[in-house]
Formats: structure tokens, C-alpha cells, sequence
């Protein structure tokens, strides 16, 4: 649900907002995990952190002058939804390693199992129809999205779910789209903005309070 909604409300509003709307998520994991998860609390360090790091998102993205169709307000709200979606699957992925024993591979196979009819019923409702082209530049896609983002990431991703604290685990998905502005730089040829490197300086400062050791949290 949450990649349907990302990808569906980039129809209505432009990327560099749905970026910042989407990458809610730490805020809703942080919040969530405070009330669900034991020892997972927040504090004044780590929310402080969290904005600080949310602030470097927005110096790099934010400040993007866009022409908005008069239904971007439903695209912005699509993108919060599927920032909100990725946090409670996270929290319940969570709350299931520490009640039951799964491991992280049964974590993703599972999710890839109960996937298939999903991405059946999405074929059948988007995609009915229309001719597939396979090429070398498609397949290479297909094989890379199968490998490195299905597997290797996402079972990264579930490993470090299991073992860390999940509030703290989510500060660092702030540098995926900062990462993702420098490798179009790299690879793309595509321009560097300046404020990238503030929104890196922010993140990282953001992500060190988050994972800063606190002898006597404050609970907020």
C-alpha cells in the first residue's frame, strides 16, 4: 500500500514534495515505537535529532520552485499516507520479532509470498493491455530491482529491523534521497546543488543526536 501511494500521488504533485512528505515516516516510527515498543522511548535528544535531520530534507528539496496541478494537495496527502503506511509496517515487523521467533529471512519471505496475488491484482488493474518490450536496459532493471533492492536491501533492512531500535534505525533513511540527488550528480551528470551539502551536515548531525548514548532520558 505504501509504494501505491508514493508512486500514484507523483501523478498529482511534484517529487521534491513528495519526497519531504513521504520521509514523515521517522517522525511516525519514532512516535509509534514510543507508545508500542518497549525501550524504544522517545526523548529530548532524539526528537530534537529528528528534526534536525528532517530540516536537512527540506534545505534540499524544499526550496525547488515547482508549478503544482490544482489536485497537488491530494498527491501531498497520498505521500504523508504512504510515509505513515511504511511506519507501521516497520512497527509491526518489530513487535513481531520481539513476541515471536521469526528470523528476518522469514520476515521477507513471507512479505514476498503474501506480495504475488497483490502485484497480480495491480497488473490486472494498471497495466492490463499494454505491450511488454523487453530490451537490455529493461532486463538489467528487472535483474537489479530483483536482486539488490528485493533481496539484498530489504533483507538488510528486515536483519536490522530484528537487532536495533527502530526509532533510531529510522534517522537514517534521511539519506536516501540525499544519496539519491548525489549519485544523479555522479552517474546522470546531472548538477550538484550547494544546499546538498547543508542538508548532509544537517542529516548527520540529526542521525548522531538520535543515536547519541543518553544516561538519563527525558521522556517526552
Amino acid at each position: 500500500l505504501e509504494f501505491v501511494l508514493l508512486y500514484w500521488g507523483l501523478v498529482f504533485t511534484h517529487a521534491s514534495r513528495g519526497i519531504i512528505f513521504f520521509y514523515l515516516q521517522p517522525f511516525f516510527t519514532a512516535i509509534g515505537a514510543h507508545f508500542l515498543l518497549r525501550g524504544d522511548r522517545l526523548n529530548a535528544i532524539k526528537v530534537a535529532g529528528l528534526v534536525v535531520a528532517f530540516f536537512g530534507l527540506v534545505a534540499v528539496f524544499g526550496a525547488r520552485s515547482v508549478t503544482l496541478g490544482p489536485l497537488y494537495w491530494l498527491g501531498d496527502l497520498m505521500q504523508v499516507g504512504g510515509g505513515l503506511c511504511w511506519a507501521l509496517t516497520t512497527l509491526y515487523i518489530k513487535r513481531m520479532a520481539g513476541s515471536t521467533r521469526h528470523t528476518h529471512y522469514q520476515t521477507m519471505f513471507s512479505q514476498l509470498f503474501f506480495s504475488i496475488p497483490v502485484l497480480g491484482l495491480a497488473w490486472l488493474v494498471f497495466q492490463r493491455g499494454d505491450a511488454v518490450v523487453l530490451s537490455a536496459p529493461v532486463v538489467g532493471a528487472f535483474v537489479y530491482q530483483a536482486v539488490v533492492i528485493a533481496f539484498v536491501s530489504y533483507l538488510s533492512w528486515f536483519w536490522m529491523i530484528h537487532h536495533y531500535s527502530v526509532s533510531r534505525l529510522s534517522s537514517f533513511t534521511f539519506l536516501v534521497p540525499l544519496f539519491g540527488v548525489a549519485l544523479s550528480g555522479l552517474i546522470l551528470r546531472e548538477s550538484i546543488p550547494l544546499l546538498l551539502w547543508v542538508g548532509l551536515a544537517l542529516v548527520g548531525a540529526g542521525i548522531f543526536l538520535v543515536n547519541r548514548p543518553s544516561k538519563a532520558p527525558v521522556r517526552v
